[in-house]
């Protein structure tokens, strides 16, 4: 066996390199998308759920069943922190949720079957919860229907990821290949042609040379019957336009905040960014979940209230206003005010601060200082009399 055909040996039938030259392998998949999304569905399932669902009964706020069923226990096997979380990750990640009322309680629907009319109740049927099976057919007033957007966004953000993820895929190749290393292995044209020295051979490069280079320290490979390495320089790590860790940062950071604009939520909040956190925060809650709580809301008030109750205002409200965490120091100006002109009374402080209320007569009635006082005394002439 000549040299010729040691080196045609080393291919196979099919023209591929057979040696196991260290390469870095790329992923086919990368999950960059993925992880975007799953973030945004965390932040807003983990927001709502700090949220209130108050109920009132002829305008004046009560604490009976309903208000028991949607913030604390749903159905036996789901809390309502749980319960609401599955809502909004099938209605942001599905872009919508149907819940149904099975005796008492209600349950989120893994999957389901909808016939839609359009002068007629869409039908719902082959509803599956935890992986069973409902016989029943549902009307569209049986149901909470939640539907968030008129178009799945999830199908236009996977579009959007297919040209991206082709360029992270490549910025990560580049990288590799920028970065790895190189050499060349001299075989002296004597070098044995004995199957033992074949094999030899071999197990030098899938082994030994797999070794030196995974070898995170200082490494040597002992080199016989006249191999030579030699170390081939990188030049493309001196070129300007070469591509570095940051660029696949950089193209990471820019399907994090597509993802983020999809769903109305900061960008800054959702890679956890602290510059202008404020403001992110009420960017948030206006675009993001005050309008996803108004679509809950509205789907229970004219499904489990009706027109009638709803119009004598008997209804059921999200309230969002206790999500934001502050700081007693910081709202105490703000209560003091709210508190001398007679919005709020001292059991609506003490609420909006987390604290039981007192509910005594004092506590419950609205105060105001004496610096106010009706405009039509004033043009009265005060306490002067004078017209």
């Amino acid at each position: 066996m000549g040299l010729k055909d040691i080196f045609l040996s080393w291919f196979g039938k099919d023209g591929t390199l057979k040696l196991d030259a260290y390469v870095g392998k790329l992923a086919t998949e990368v999950y960059f998308k993925e992880l975007a999304i799953q973030a945004c569905i965390n932040l807003i399932a983990n927001t709502i759920s700090r949220s209130e669902f108050k109920t009132y009964e002829k305008g004046k706020e009560t604490k009976k069943d309903n208000y028991y069923l949607f913030n604390v226990e749903p159905n036996p096997n789901k809390s309502a922190s749980k319960f609401w979380r599955d809502v909004i990750h099938h209605l942001v990640y599905d872009n919508e949720c149907l819940v149904v009322q099975q005796g008492d309680y209600f349950y989120v629907a893994d999957s389901f079957n909808v016939d839609k009319y359009a002068f007629k109740d869409y039908i719902y049927t082959n509803i599956v919860i935890d992986d069973y099976q409902l016989n029943k057919t549902y009307f569209e007033p049986d149901v909470f229907h939640f539907e968030l957007h008129n178009e799945k966004i999830r199908i236009i953000i996977n579009g959007l990821y297919e040209s991206y993820a082709k360029l992270i895929a490549a910025a990560q190749k580049h990288y590799k290949k920028q970065n790895a290393r190189r050499g060349k292995l001299i075989v002296p044209t004597d070098y044995p042609q004995t199957d033992e020295a074949q094999k030899e051979l071999q197990k030098l490069l899938n082994e030994r040379f797999k070794r030196f280079f995974e070898a995170e320290g200082d490494a040597i490979v002992p080199l016989t019957n006249g191999l030579e390495y030699e170390e081939l320089e990188n030049k493309a790590n001196g070129n300007k336009g070469s591509m570095e860790g940051r660029d696949i940062r950089a193209f990471i950071d820019d399907i994090f905040d597509f993802v983020a604009i999809a769903f109305q939520v900061p960008p800054q909040l959702l890679k956890g960014n602290v510059a202008d956190t404020d403001k992110a925060v009420n960017n948030f809650l206006t675009f993001c979940i005050n309008p996803l709580a108004e679509l809950l809301t509205d789907e229970i008030n004219r499904k489990m209230y009706g027109k009638k109750n709803y119009l004598e205002r008997t209804y059921m409200k999200l309230d969002t206003s206790n999500i934001r965490a502050v700081d007693i120091k910081d709202v105490a100006g703000a209560l003091d005010i709210l508190l001398r002109i007679g919005a709020y009374s001292v059991d609506d402080c003490l609420k909006y601060l987390g604290m039981e209320p007192l509910e005594t007569e004092w506590s419950k009635a609205r105060w105001m200082t004496k610096n106010y006082e009706p405009i039509e005394t004033r043009f009265e002439g005060g306490d002067n009399g004078e017209k």
